[in-house]
């Protein structure tokens, strides 16, 4: 019985090993990835496209995060399936908002559970009226498998779209199509975001969404978080996810602290699996560390 649960078990985590988690900023892993409807400018590049257009001045951004395991499984030492250390990845975020469609460029880089992958962003946005936005992006994606497959080098492009609407003072609303053309099947999401001010210095946020191509009640996902000002320039963010698509479930939390000209932000955000799809094991849970350095000028 011992080696068929193990048997399982493989099988289970290769099938999951074709997998790398969507790269996330440090500001996003402090939410859980929550975020759809906020005006922000690094997050443009992976999230949603369109809230480029609400800003006027320009950035550049370097994001790095790490990724560890917590409550390693035993099991891991009897098939054996060492968890890997080098689980690093990295992004180089520039953006341009001074033409009247405004966007940027970013460069990424992952190296996850023995799989890695670079992907070059680029992606623009342009006002909708007074009060909305739209914005598009395109990603060429190169990801590198372990030498136990034979082709070793995919390559594929993907596109996503995005749109945000200034509801009133302090409520936005955001919408995000990924892979609309569907040119990696399993890719494509319709995401639906609101944020919604309470105070001057606490901001709440919610985002649902589905893989469209299925059934929403069988692959779909959600997302809510919290932002408080407590000073001028500091923050503290905190999140919650479930995702019913890639079968994780977790939270983060995270502080920032973002002056008229620099800033600096630290996340950490802790997800576990709670069905077949991911290269975790039962009661294992993956920590992402992050931080960032944005400069604004």
């Amino acid at each position: 019985m011992k080696k068929l649960i193990i048997l399982a078990t493989i099988l289970t985590a290769g099938h999951a090993f074709a997998q790398i988690r969507e790269f996330q900023t440090t500001r996003l892993n402090s939410t859980a990835g929550t975020g759809v409807a906020s005006i922000l400018s690094t997050e443009a590049a992976i999230l949603n496209p369109a809230s480029a257009a609400f800003f006027g001045d320009s950035s550049a951004s370097l994001q790095s995060y790490s990724t560890s395991l917590r409550k390693e499984n035993s099991l891991r030492k009897t098939i054996p399936d060492k968890f890997p250390k080098n689980n690093k990845s990295s992004g180089y975020f520039l953006s341009d908002h001074s033409a009247g469609v405004k966007g940027g460029i970013a460069y990424l880089q992952q190296d996850e559970n023995r799989f890695g992958r670079e992907k070059m962003v680029f992606h623009g946005a342009a006002p909708v009226g007074a009060e909305g936005a739209v914005g598009f992006s395109y990603n060429y994606i190169r990801d590198t498998l372990p030498k136990k497959y034979n082709k070793r080098h995919r390559t594929h492009h993907q596109m996503r779209v995005g749109s945000t609407f200034i509801l009133n003072e302090g409520s936005y609303l955001g919408l995000v199509i990924v892979d609309p053309t569907r040119t990696n099947p399993g890719d494509e999401r319709v995401l639906i975001g609101f944020q919604q001010a309470m105070t001057s210095s606490l901001i709440l946020m919610a985002d649902v969404g589905s893989q469209y191509s299925k059934d929403v009640m069988d692959k779909s996902l959600w997302g809510v978080a919290i932002q408080m000002n407590l000073f001028d320039d500091f923050f503290i963010r905190g999140g919650r996810s479930y995702d019913n698509i890639t079968k994780l479930r977790g939270y983060g939390y995270g502080v920032g602290w973002v002056g008229p000209r620099f800033g600096v932000e630290f996340a950490q955000r802790f997800s576990e699996s709670f069905g077949k799809g991911t290269y975790i094991y039962k009661k294992e849970s993956l920590v992402d560390t992050a931080l960032s350095a944005i400069l604004k000028f």
